[in-house]
């Protein structure tokens, strides 16, 4: 205590309540792959589409993160963590002259790509061999002969190219589509100056979905010879993608606490249902193994998959295609599963390309987060609207949904005026009282405000001052939530209860150093089904 040894006034200050803040619900984890990295199987913070594209570069074809993370910050998200997964396998590539152009990602998927050098304009009498000093990059993706089984690859190429009405030519008897064209270059386009790109390398760089064109520097550059279309060669990996150590990548996240939500959209990607099933079970339980629980995870459905196929992708049967062989199933409050794909316009070439839903619908959850709070579902004309897609892989209809709402997956639907939304808002799991997005992630973010704002509590001195201070604190909190919407009731008093007292705090365990607070709480509900009853009746005058 201080001496008053003068008259006067003593100013002095008292300590406050601890406050207990909410802890951000929008801050989320992509993990994935990447054109770059300034290390693999590591977290680094972005905040920002162009952050991301100076740290791991652009779009590519065979990897989903990029347009994840784009849409992700075009639906309203801030925050995110990337983890760029190592790639394995290697990039198809032909020379052509000073060029050589390579696959945009790695994987056997590149050997099916063909480049073509050609006169620009072309001329229909032009000889064969004559070389005009303009010319152009042509890359076409050859399709599978009659017959032959369709990789996801080639069927994402095809969808490509049926939405936005691409050239179709004949590659030795095999159908190919003219998924690129760079017209316009000459050999000073070729031409180097230092260690800087030349105009050829930034124009089809920083455009190109499917390809990536080096240079070789030379004083006197000279175009490449016209040369017809000719496959690349020499890529190595799984035929739909670049194949990535998916566990390895997520361990990256384990001292990365300040995210809510994960995205893993590389799990799309292969052509065998059951291995994509596993894929997303592996980040389900990752999720499920987080010390605190504090993640939840957003999955992808497969781009081929039917109505039947995904009821038996998610419930674990197998479906009746065959394509989805019997396993185990997605039963989980930590995540949440959407179908099917969505369209969105690519910036860098202005074409549709399709996309799953998983980085949309993060940014998503962070925009409605930020304009109400997790306990408001992102989902309806008001919160789930997705202003990125420009279409739907399937049109769902009521019926579709019939089926799809009862098994935990949640419907992108397409409605006039309204346009594209996301119309569902379940989790994985069968447990009643966790089957809405909402409350689980409300739930989460209530047990991490309090995991985090009462750590000052640990070695306190367990007695009934201590008591009643953390019960106050969290009275506070939680009255405030109930203010905010996040809790049922219309007194404070109806929406939660807050004990932590003798009854809960005996002697024994006092002695054991525990100290037990016990929360009830009430969580909103989402107005799933709305009802209106309309009945004609007779009514008298007054």
């Amino acid at each position: 205590m201080a001496a008053y040894l003068h008259p006067g006034v003593y100013v002095e200050e008292l300590p406050g309540p601890q406050l207990i803040s909410p802890v951000s619900t929008s801050n989320t984890a992509f993990v994935g792959l990447a054109e770059k990295a300034p290390a693999y199987n590591k977290a680094f913070q972005i905040t920002s589409w162009n952050q991301y594209v100076d740290t791991f570069g652009s779009f590519m074809w065979g990897c989903q993160m990029p347009f994840a993370a784009y849409n992700f910050f075009l639906q309203g998200g801030s925050i995110c963590y990337i983890v760029a997964a190592e790639p394995g396998g290697a990039a198809a590539s032909i020379a052509a002259g000073a060029l050589t152009v390579t696959a945009a990602s790695l994987g056997a998927w590149g050997n099916k790509l063909s480049v073509e050098i050609a006169n620009y304009p072309s001329m229909p009498d032009d000889p064969p061999t004559q070389v005009n000093p303009v010319f152009a990059l042509n890359v076409y993706y050859t399709m599978p002969t009659v017959g032959e089984a369709l990789t996801l690859c080639d069927q994402l190429v095809e969808h490509y190219a049926a939405a936005n009405k691409l050239t179709k030519i004949q590659i030795s008897g095999a159908t190919a589509y003219l998924v690129e064209a760079f017209p316009g270059f000459s050999a000073n386009d070729l031409r180097k100056t230092g260690a800087a790109p030349c105009n050829m390398e930034l124009r089809v760089n920083s455009a190109s979905l499917f390809v990536r064109v080096a240079v070789a520097t030379a004083p006197d550059p000279k175009r490449p010879d016209n040369m017809a279309p000719t496959s690349l060669s020499r890529g190595a990996g799984d035929a739909d993608s670049t194949p990535i150590d998916l566990a390895k990548a997520l361990q990256a996240l384990d001292t990365v606490a300040e995210i809510s939500l994960l995205v893993a959209p590389e799990t799309v990607s292969t052509s065998d249902l059951g291995a994509q099933r596993q894929k997303v079970l592996e980040v389900v339980g990752y999720c499920e193994r987080r010390p605190h629980r504090d993640l939840f995870y957003i999955a992808d459905s497969p781009f081929t998959a039917t109505i039947d196929e995904i009821v038996a992708f998610k419930t674990g049967r197998a479906s009746s295609s065959g394509k989805v062989p019997e396993g185990n199933a997605l039963n989980s409050s930590y995540g949440a599963l959407y179908y099917p794909w969505i369209s969105f316009l690519n910036p860098s070439n202005s074409r549709n390309v399709p996309i799953p839903l998983s980085g949309s619908m993060a940014g998503t959850y962070a925009a409605t987060d930020q304009a109400v709070g997790p306990w408001q579902v992102a989902a309806g004309i008001n919160y789930g609207a997705l202003r990125n897609a420009t279409g739907v892989t399937r049109i769902l209809t009521d019926t579709d949904q019939d089926v799809l709402n009862p098994n935990g997956i949640d419907a992108i639907r397409q409605f006039p005026t309204y346009g594209i939304v996301a119309y569902g808002g379940r989790t994985l799991t069968s447990d009643p009282s966790l089957i809405y997005i909402s409350v689980r992630r409300l739930m989460i973010q209530i047990e991490m405000s309090l995991y985090r704002s009462l750590q000052w509590v640990v070695f306190e001195p367990n007695t009934q001052r201590l008591w009643g201070t953390v019960t106050r604190d969290i009275t506070e909190f939680l009255t405030q939530m109930w203010q905010a919407g996040a809790l049922f009731g219309a007194a404070a008093k109806e929406a939660f209860q807050v004990q932590c007292d003798a009854a809960n705090n005996p002697p024994a365990l006092q002695m054991q150093g525990q100290l037990v607070v016990d929360i009830k709480i009430r969580p909103v509900f989402p107005a799933e089904f709305v009802i209106i009853r309309i009945q004609q009746a007779t009514l008298g005058s007054s």
